[in-house]
């Protein structure tokens, strides 16, 4: 595609105006310019809203039900995705507002639109935990496209095609998990191409949720409870269907994923 038209969003909660002045630097910092995402706040849920969570489902494999803000996390990605798709945008990049962006970022994003072909979304920041290798290497680009094992931590930064946007809602009507496992498991089930890149193109200022204003009150981080058995087993279930949803992705990747000369 020529000359792709991209959006730059935030997640911010209106009243958190720290949080947006560093996304200002940021912008200084990447040279783009950022929309505003008027962040869902947890005390303001629908009906329309509450009804999208499956607290029985949460539950059979969780401890604990999601709080209020976790859920309100997830609609504020969904209302940024949307945000999106009706600007007419090509491509849609959506940040948390804790990301912090380097100075080549803009060289990182357009070697993505340009040369890397295949995918959906891309995940922009991932803790390196285990990257996969899916495509040969070529020497001199800015990053590498990779799969990250952990898929399903983190949304600081994420990159999505049109396509990709609109395959993510229509699948999510519900949801059971926080917005950055929710993301990568509707991507695993549904086989919507999604790939990593190394090294990170954004970073994170609370790599641990700290001090998180979408999540005001500090209850993201929910009290460790202790599972019953038939949790316990429900959940290693679901740890087992990932990992082979993993392994699916790896292959599709493989396949789908190339880097055209420049």
């Amino acid at each position: 595609m020529d000359n792709p038209s991209i959006i730059y969003l935030a997640i911010n909660l209106p009243r958190s105006s720290a949080r947006r002045a560093m996304l200002a630097e940021q912008e200084r910092v990447a040279g783009i310019d950022i929309q505003i995402v008027p962040a869902v706040s947890g005390a303001e849920l629908t009906p329309e809203q509450k009804a999208m969570y499956d607290s029985r489902k949460r539950t059979s494999m969780y401890p604990a039900d999601l709080t209020p803000n976790e859920q309100a996390c997830m609609h504020s990605h969904l209302k940024a995705l949307r945000t999106f798709l009706e600007s007419g945008a090509d491509y849609g990049a959506v940040f948390e507002d804790d990301v912090l962006l380097p100075e080549n970022f803009r060289a990182g994003i357009d070697f993505l639109l340009t040369r890397v072909q295949g995918w959906q979304a891309v995940k922009l920041y991932t803790d390196n935990s285990r990257l996969y290798t899916i495509c040969p290497t070529v020497p001199g680009t800015p990053l590498h496209p990779v799969f990250p094992k952990k898929v399903l931590w983190g949304a600081v930064g994420y990159l999505y095609s049109r396509t990709g946007a609109e395959q993510i809602l229509r699948h999510l009507s519900s949801f059971w998990m926080g917005a950055d496992a929710m993301l990568g498991e509707v991507m695993l089930k549904h086989r919507i191409p999604v790939i990593g890149v190394s090294p990170n193109l954004v970073g994170t200022a609370f790599p641990a949720n700290e001090q998180s204003d979408i999540d005001d009150g500090g209850n993201r981080l929910q009290q460790e409870k202790r599972r019953s058995l038939p949790v316990y087993l429900r959940y290693r279930a679901s740890v087992i269907r990932t990992a082979m949803q993993k392994n699916g992705m790896r292959a599709l990747l493989r396949r789908c994923i190339r880097i055209v000369p420049s």
